[in-house]
Parts: C-alpha cells; structure tokens; sequence
C-alpha cells in the first residue's frame, strides 16, 4: 500500500497513476489517495490504471470488509481482470473468509461456476499423529479442511435472521452453500493430469507447499479459472520448507515484477480481527 497526498481528489478512475506517483513501481498494487480536506480514496491499480474501490458495493454483500486491507483484498479478488491474486496475511486477519465470500460473489455474478479450496496436509504441530493413522479418506482430509468448514458455518450463521438457529439448521444451510457454489476440496496428491475450469481456486496456507507443489496445482488451471493464493511466513508448519524456499516466497518475488502473460494482484492483511487474543499472541510470539 502507498499513500499519495493530491490536491484534487475526484476524477481519478481510469486516470495514468505514474501521474500521481513518478516513482511507481509494480509492486505498488494498492493506493490509499488521501485530499486537501482530509478525503480519502482507496484504490488499486492494473495496466498503470487506477481503479477507484467502491467501498459502498463491497459493503453491501453478508460479509463485509472490516478495514482497509480487507477493502483491496476483496476489490483485488472479484476483479475478473487479475488471474493470480496473492493475499499475504497475519494469522485472524480474515483471509479465509474474505476468499471464500468473494468466491461465492463471484459466482452470484456469473464470473465463475464453482470454487475449490486446496490446502496442504501439513499438521500445524511440534509432534502429532500422522494423517496416515486415520480411516478413510475423508477423515483423513476432512480435519485439513477445517478452515473452510469454519468459515461456512460463519457465513451460514451471518446469512441467518434467527440467533437461536440449532446447529442442525445451520448444518443444512452449509450444505446448501456447498451445493449452490459447488464447493469442492481437493487433496494436492490428486492434482497430477487434472484440468480445473471455470473456478475461483483457493490455495490456502501456500507457505507450508514446496515451489513444486505450487507449480504442480497452478499447471492445472485453464483460461477460465482465477487462482487465489493465501498465506503468510510467520506460519510455517513444514518442516520441509523454510521461509526463502516455500511457494508464497516466490509469489512474493514475483509480485514486485511485471508479468507478461497475466495480470497480478498482491496485497497484504496486516490488521487482525479475530480478537484480541489472536491480536496479543502474534505480537508476543512473533518477536525475533
């Protein structure tokens, strides 16, 4: 994000951003413009364009962006212009559910007919039983697919009028969620010789793959799909990668260079809202 300070504030969409800012680089993928009179506009950029946020759009939909990096995260991710989006985010900064909701808003425009979540089976554990001790395959990946349950049940519970619905009830309409956006999960292994289309795709916790693995999932991917990638390096669970050599490490290189065959979009979420816990814990355990 970069803030820019200009005299007249309106007329800006679709306006040349070197204009604004000589010194624009391409990792400068969000802009906050901020007025004499203390206005301030959010915005994004693609082709060298500006592309001013329209906040009150984004708030109209059951789950709305709580801060201004939720803003570009979502704006960045209904974009049917940007092929690869990268959200690097801080544990309780509401990646997850902000992909999967701008998934499903997708959809409801017709811009894509399903969404796959893919997350890497990487136990987020000093020392624990591995996967390979459970029967079955769905219980084996059901437990890695857990964010995405959570996150369903919460969008369930926000599109309910009755607070006092049982969880029988909402169990039914995280099945009706599943069904209407053809929600489907998907077990890296299984990704060898697949062709996933038309869907808004989202990796989640992209620092615990390997740079293999990520290639393997994005060669899957045709014209029709979007690729959301989510994550953050103060996460690492796999022991077989490291900070410098996981695949968001090299999403965020890529990031700050053009791209020849396809628009990107990279932002960061910065600001927990998960609680104050979450908030308390990433500042006490994440000093060096």
């Amino acid at each position: 994000k970069k803030n820019i300070y200009i005299k007249k504030i309106s007329r800006l969409n679709n306006k040349n951003i070197i204009d604004y800012d000589p010194d624009y680089k391409t990792e400068n993928y969000c802009y906050k413009f901020i007025g004499d009179t203390g206005h301030i506009v959010l915005a994004y950029i693609i082709n060298g364009k500006i592309n001013v946020i329209d906040e009150n759009e984004l708030r109209k939909h059951t789950i709305k962006p709580k801060t201004s990096g939720q803003l570009y995260a979502m704006a960045g991710m209904s974009n049917p212009l940007f092929s690869v989006c990268l959200i690097d985010a801080l544990a309780g900064s509401g990646k997850t559910l902000l992909a999967i909701a701008t998934g499903m808003r997708c959809i409801d425009k017709g811009q894509y007919n399903k969404i796959i979540y893919i997350r890497n089976s990487i136990e987020s554990l000093d020392k624990g039983e591995d996967v390979g001790y459970l029967s079955g395959n769905d219980e084996k990946f059901r437990i890695y697919n857990m964010p995405l349950f959570d996150t369903l049940e919460f969008i369930a519970r926000q599109m309910s009028k009755d607070n006092k619905e049982t969880q029988e009830s909402i169990d039914s309409k995280i099945d009706e969620l599943k069904s209407k956006y053809q929600i489907e999960t998907t077990w890296v292994g299984e990704m060898r010789g697949r062709t996933l289309s038309n869907a808004f795709v989202i990796i989640d916790e992209v620092q615990n793959m390997s740079r293999k693995t990520v290639q393997l999932i994005l060669t899957r991917l045709d014209n029709d799909c979007k690729v959301v990638c989510i994550g953050s390096n103060r996460q690492i669970d796999n022991q077989w990668v490291n900070k410098y050599t996981n695949g968001l490490s090299l999403l965020l290189d890529e990031a700050e260079n053009d791209q020849p065959e396809l628009n990107m979009f990279a932002t960061k979420l910065d600001r927990v809202v998960r609680g104050k816990i979450t908030e308390w814990s990433e500042r006490v355990f994440s000093k060096k």
